[in-house]
Order: structure tokens, then sequence, then C-alpha cells
């Protein structure tokens, strides 16, 4: 993979987020009238959330023509710590003129994390514009110290998935299922931003920037597609 571009502080890093978020907002506005973004869980979006939440963020965004969907969900009800969804709420969606029908949650209520990945798969295919199959305008993406992204994780079926836009995902490790999309719908995407924090994440950057042949997909998250529509932002203290 290429190396990320990397920021000194995490301060700086949720700002430069933040204003490729806007910039991706403004390119998919002018081009389609609208802006379909899947988000992330995890620590550093949501400081990113809580930035878009700002007034001098909000007045760059119209949230009537964003579309908000979610890459990954445990499955949990939506009130639930370990919710996805909870913690975008709280950041950001209470704080913002988005309509509920702009907003597309994955549905926890169905009796299995296979109805709930098959519902939310049409859930995609019906709302985001299509080229080569259902297109987010933006796909924002986490890095696990396993190398997983979204709920891609290693030694999952999931991973080699390349005909459904979502699953459901078995972790045994964490004896959690959970509902994800796939690199089919990560790599169809006009751009993707991968966010990486902290000194917990300089192993796992190591080991998926090295060049070695040998390592090619050993982890999930090098089979992000490598080109001008991926974008990946450090902190100072991951890449140390």
């Amino acid at each position: 993979m290429k190396h990320p571009t990397v920021y000194p502080s995490p301060e700086t890093l949720c700002t430069a987020a933040a204003d490729f978020w806007v910039a991706a907002y403004s390119a998919a506005i002018i081009a389609r009238d609208s802006f379909h973004v899947a988000f992330s869980g995890g620590t550093t979006p949501k400081k990113l959330y809580e930035k878009l939440a700002t007034p001098e963020y909000q007045s760059k965004i119209n949230w009537h023509k964003v579309h908000i969907y979610f890459g990954d969900e445990r499955f949990v009800p939506l009130d639930h710590d370990d919710s996805n969804f909870k913690m975008v709420n709280q950041a950001l969606l209470i704080n913002i003129d988005c309509p509920a029908t702009n907003i597309h949650p994955v549905n926890v209520s169905l009796h299995s994390a296979e109805a709930a990945a098959k519902q939310y798969e049409k859930t995609l295919i019906q709302h985001l514009p299509s080229s080569n199959g259902p297109q987010f305008d933006l796909v924002m993406l986490g890095l696990g110290p396993d190398g997983h992204t979204a709920s891609l994780f290693p030694d999952t079926d999931a991973v080699n998935e390349t005909t459904k836009q979502c699953v459901a995902v078995y972790v045994k490790k964490m004896d959690s299922w959970r509902v994800s999309i796939t690199f089919t719908a990560i790599n169809n995407a006009h751009k993707i931003l991968l966010l990486s924090e902290g000194s917990s994440k300089q192993e796992i950057i190591r080991a998926v920037t090295n060049n070695d042949e040998a390592t090619t997909f050993l982890y999930p998250i090098q089979r992000v597609r490598q080109s001008d529509g991926f974008f990946w932002y450090a902190d100072q203290a991951a890449v140390n």
C-alpha cells in the first residue's frame, strides 16, 4: 500500500479530514446535486463528526443533499453503546438538519445479521447512484490492529466476497455479529478516506506499507483499491 499523508497532531489530522470531507461533498454536489457517504465507527471519525457539526463546517454543507449510510454496524440495538449509529447520532446527527429520510441505518431489529445484511444491500441498491453497481461518493474507513477495515476481518469469508454489496460477518474473537459493506462496494466509490491515529497503529501501518510482494493481501485493508480515489491520512504518532 502507498504510505499515508502524515499530519503532526490529532487536531491537524481532524481538520484535514473535515476539509477533505467538505471538498468531496462539494464535488458531488456539482456533479450530481447529492452526496452519498458511508460513515465509519471509531474514535478518530467521532472527532471528525463533531467538527462537521460545528458552525464553521455546517455553513459549508446543505445537509438536505447529504445521504448517510454506515460502512459497518454491530448487530446490537441502535441505542446500544457499541452501536456505530449511536456514536454518529450523538456526535453529529442530532446537531444537524439532515432529513430522517436521508439517514440509512442498518435495521438491527431483524431476526439475524444475515437478514439485516440482505436488507441493507437492497437499501444501497435502491438509494445509491449506480455506475458498475451502487456507488458511494465517499466511503470512510478505519484500520484495526489486525488489518481489518469496516467489519472485514482476517480469516472471514467476507474478505473474499466479490458479488454482494453487504454481508453479515461473525467475528469469532469478539463473539460478535456485524453487518459490513464489502470491498466490492468500497472499491466502487468515487473516493475512499482512511483515517489512522495514535501509536497503537504503528505496527499495522508498518506491516501494510511493506513493499515485499509476499505480504500482498495478507491484511484485509490491502484489498482497498490503490488509485487516485484513495486517500490515507494519519497523525505523526501512528507512523513513528
